[in-house]
């Protein structure tokens, strides 16, 4: 089949993951503190894993839809038995900016890998957000420098689904134009990109960059273990 569109995944793929609870749970802690509550740096360590916990438990047995920031706080202040919308509102800020604190660092080989496509395909980002809204990860892509790159990009956080649901792939590949057959998906994580993809009828090229469980019957069309490899990984697909 001719390839026509072109589609990377986010995290770990075009930039280097990141965890932000550096910079949440000193800011839970202050929040909460401030509010008068006397809570030992034990129960609010507990408290912030509950919305995270929460979140990686109900994401799988419920079709895969995105978790908003909203509920993860509830999780957390619910974990601590506290009320308030002030406090609440407050908390989603801080959630939703730690990635602006310190942008995740581009991965070697974005260029080289988006100059090959972006004359040649259609190309779309697909991405799951977690907290980090895809309003800032564009603000961020954009002082990169490589926001031009992509005709569409799609965030969980906006069309309400998280990898490895299908549909997360097929509403980038609708706005793109492009039939599933005709697109080729560029991810790190088998069960979330390679798994996903292929379910959207796409075929896959995986950038492994450690060890991880292969779901059996899924099979990426190719392997790479750095983006630097990826043009030449495309043009033996083409």
């Amino acid at each position: 089949m001719r390839i026509e569109a072109v589609t990377f995944d986010l995290w770990d793929t075009l930039v280097h993951t990141r965890n932000y609870a550096e910079f949440r749970l000193p800011e839970l802690t202050k929040i909460l503190r401030e509010r008068g509550l006397s809570l030992t740096d034990e129960e609010i360590l507990e408290a912030y894993r509950a919305g995270f916990n929460y979140s990686m438990s109900t994401i799988p047995v419920e079709g895969y839809r995105h978790i908003e920031t909203h509920e993860i706080i509830d999780k957390v202040l619910e974990k601590i038995g506290f009320t308030s919308e002030e406090t609440r509102n407050k908390l989603i800020q801080v959630y939703e900016e730690a990635i602006l604190c310190d942008p995740p660092k581009l991965k070697e080989g974005v260029f080289e890998a988006l100059d090959y496509v972006k004359d040649r395909y259609r190309v779309g980002l697909v991405s799951v957000t977690g907290v980090s809204p895809g309003r800032f990860v564009r603000e961020i892509l954009k002082e990169y420098g490589v926001l031009d790159y992509f005709d569409v990009l799609t965030f969980s956080d906006e069309v309400k689904l998280v990898k490895p649901n299908p549909r997360l792939f097929t509403t980038c590949l609708d706005e793109l134009g492009v039939e599933p057959c005709n697109s080729v998906h560029v991810g790190d994580s088998f069960k979330s990109d390679i798994v996903g993809a292929i379910d959207a009828g796409m075929r896959t090229i995986w950038v492994k960059t450690r060890e991880q469980v292969m779901k059996p019957g899924y099979k990426p069309d190719a392997v790479i273990n750095s983006l630097l490899e990826f043009p030449d990984a495309l043009r033996v697909l083409e």
